[in-house]
């Protein structure tokens, strides 16, 4: 094993010239848990750096869609998942200007294969956040060409980014066969989980720390917008084996003792170390630690804190190295991706993984933590669900939605400059006619009208986001509703 060294390699060199650390803040005060600092100077880090808005890593040459989908597309989720704690002006601004820079590279990005279920995982994140049409559009275009993909396809991994993807789209919009795909995939997971609970990269059979860990988080997504009775036996043995290869200082453990001959046998717990000869060595990624913490907070296990510590010891000034170990030759197939001292690709995902830890706090009925640095700016309040600005309409027109989240009913309020004929129906995300709630002539000032969750034909529609669409002769007004029976 070689140790990962801090030598001026000269691929280091250009990452250094190219994006150098800002100065480190001052440290802050001694806290239990170093996870929302560590989110709080990942973030200043990557806002401070942004070009064009957006922060990406030098290495980008090397794979240009995969450098956008490990550095954009991460800073994209991430973002949406602290809009979903604290929804504000800035957070709002921040998905905004990374979505469009994923827009107007889609082609670029896509790879028309299951990987592209962060992509669209993404957008769906960026649709509800922003309420802009465009991304909707761009998401449902990425989820059914995912949805054409035979299930058998969809396996581990790269399933289950494909699995993010149709969990977030029946969250949103209620379409059946998104949910129906994402228990499909989910239900194929259980020949490839080892015995102890881990899983494979690539080669059914082998066990990878690292793996097993991001797959974890990519299953914590999904228990959030579905409920799959799967899912928690899944993550339970998945804890069992990480926590097993924890050592004292938090730090991954990537070697044991066989237990049929502990004593002239060992096991290696990394794909390529284990026998899967296809694959590169996922030692010691600076990455593993943060999915890691993140299922070790979910389920209340001790280890969380010191897996948190040791991420902490290896982040500096809000930035992080590829590796912390392990640096692979040149030859491995993965190399020019594991050797920055500066890695924007792995500070995206952590801020992704910690972002992701922060909301799975508050959705289990915690606080959000005051520790993370919201930086907000004079102007920059909260923003309520209906009083988003991607929901404006025409002038003249007002629309609103009382109350919103509506838990099975509403009042859809409008005023009217003037009288006139009306047009007030409710659309789903893909802008079909899900009920109408008003047609005819109306006078000038406020006026009221419910709805009871029904469609046209009296049947009850799923929970997800859905439109008041107002039409007048001044104009048109849409407003979102998040529907939660």
């Amino acid at each position: 094993m070689m140790p990962f060294s801090r030598r001026a390699h000269p691929l280091v060199l250009v990452a250094l010239l190219a994006l150098a650390p800002a100065p480190a803040a001052a440290a802050p005060p001694p806290s239990e848990d170093p996870l929302p600092g560590i989110l709080t100077r990942i973030e200043r880090y990557l806002r401070k750096n942004e070009v064009d808005g957006v922060t990406m890593d030098w290495r980008y040459e090397v794979s240009p869609s995969e450098e956008i989908r490990q550095t954009v597309v991460c800073q994209v989720l991430a973002y949406a998942e602290l809009h979903r704690i604290k929804p504000t002006k800035r957070l709002r601004k921040e998905i905004l200007e990374h979505a469009d820079f994923m827009l107007g590279r889609l082609e670029e990005i896509r790879s028309h294969s299951p990987f592209d279920g962060m992509l669209g995982y993404a957008l769906w994140s960026a649709w509800e956040a922003t309420g802009e049409e465009r991304f909707r559009v761009a998401a449902l275009d990425v989820s059914e060409e995912l949805r054409a993909i035979p299930t058998e396809f969809l396996v581990l991994n790269g399933g289950l980014m494909t699995a993010m993807n149709t969990a977030k789209e029946w969250q949103l919009t209620g379409h059946a066969e998104a949910k129906q795909k994402t228990h499909d995939i989910v239900a194929q997971l259980e020949p490839y989980q080892n015995e102890d609970g881990s899983f494979p990269h690539w080669c059914q059979g082998t066990r990878d720390i690292h793996y097993t860990g991001w797959m974890a988080m990519e299953l914590l997504h999904i228990a959030s917008l579905v409920d799959d009775p799967l899912l928690p036996g899944f993550l339970s043995r998945m804890n069992a084996f990480l926590e097993g290869r924890i050592g004292p200082d938090g730090a991954a453990v990537y070697e044991g003792p066989c237990p049929w001959s502990p004593t002239d046998c060992t096991i290696q717990y990394w794909s390529r170390g284990s026998g899967c000869t296809i694959d590169y060595d996922s030692r010691g990624w600076t990455v593993e630690p943060a999915y890691c913490a993140l299922l070790f907070d979910h389920v209340g296990s001790p280890q969380s804190l010191p897996v948190a510590r040791f991420l902490d010891g290896l982040e500096d000034g809000g930035t992080l190295a590829d590796q912390y170990a392990y640096w692979p030759p040149p030859s491995d197939p993965q190399y020019p991706w594991t050797i920055a001292d500066t890695s924007v690709v792995n500070m995206s995902v952590i801020f992704w993984a910690l972002a992701t830890n922060a909301a799975d706090r508050v959705r289990r009925g915690e606080a959000a933590d005051p520790a993370f640095d919201w930086n907000e700016e004079p102007g920059d309040e909260a923003i309520a669900i209906g009083d988003e600005p991607a929901n404006r309409g025409a002038p003249g027109l007002t629309l609103a939605i009382d109350p919103n989240p509506a838990p099975g009913a509403c009042r859809v309020r409008f005023a009217l400059e003037r009288p006139g004929r009306v047009v007030l129906e409710l659309v789903d995300a893909r802008g079909r006619r899900v009920r109408g709630l008003a047609a005819g002539s109306f006078g000038a000032g406020p006026h009221a009208v419910a709805w009871d969750g029904r469609d046209d034909q009296g049947r009850a529609v799923t929970r997800g986001v859905y439109f008041a669409r107002l039409v007048t002769a001044a104009g048109r007004a849409d407003r979102r509703v998040v529907l939660v029976p």
